[in-house]
């Protein structure tokens, strides 16, 4: 292992992914230079060009930055996709990140913090952002009351959905209706 491929592997560095991987004896893993697991101690690490050559050597691919899969985009990316499809999934019911996190089995914490690394608002803005998009539609398509509507797309009551409304569109549900 050279001094530039050691500071790749310490830094994280993803500029470097798919021009080599790097390998533990310790855990007979291997990861690519990207991989956001603890820093390895050096003595234990060695380099292989390609992922067949550390597969041959017996090393098994990491299980988090799955060296092995070309078009994976990164864990983060695939929480942040997991915690979208839960929240279009359930955007209805009552919402809270520990009860996300039992479901994806994953760290609510870890969980807010991908999000927002990857999307740029948090996991609980999201929730808020489709839940207007789908009264939206509702206010366009139906004459359900402005309080049916809100207790349909997830709110407790008119007064948080109206505020959370006009918050993301800058008009009341009412005054968004009368608009159309």
């Amino acid at each position: 292992m050279n001094e530039e491929e050691w500071e790749a592997i310490k830094n994280n560095d993803s500029k470097y992914d798919g021009y080599f991987y790097y390998a533990l004896s310790t855990t007979k893993t291997f990861c690519r230079p990207s991989c956001t697991s603890r820093t390895p101690n050096p003595k234990h690490v060695s380099i292989y060009k390609d992922v067949d050559l550390a597969i041959k050597a017996g090393f098994r691919p990491c299980t988090r930055c799955k060296p092995n899969l070309k078009e994976w985009e990164g864990y983060k990316q695939e929480v942040s996709k997991e915690v979208m499809k839960y929240i279009q999934e359930h955007y209805r019911n009552k919402f809270s990140l520990e009860r996300m996190g039992e479901s994806l089995h994953k760290n609510p914490h870890y969980i807010h913090r991908s999000f927002k690394v990857i999307n740029g608002i948090t996991p609980l803005k999201y929730l808020h952002k489709l839940r207007v998009k789908e009264a939206k539609i509702l206010l366009n398509k139906t004459d359900l009351s402005i309080t049916d509507i809100a207790l349909e797309v997830g709110y407790n009551d008119s007064t948080q959905f109206s505020v959370k409304f006009k918050e993301i569109t800058g008009l009341s549900p009412s005054k968004y209706r009368i608009s159309l």
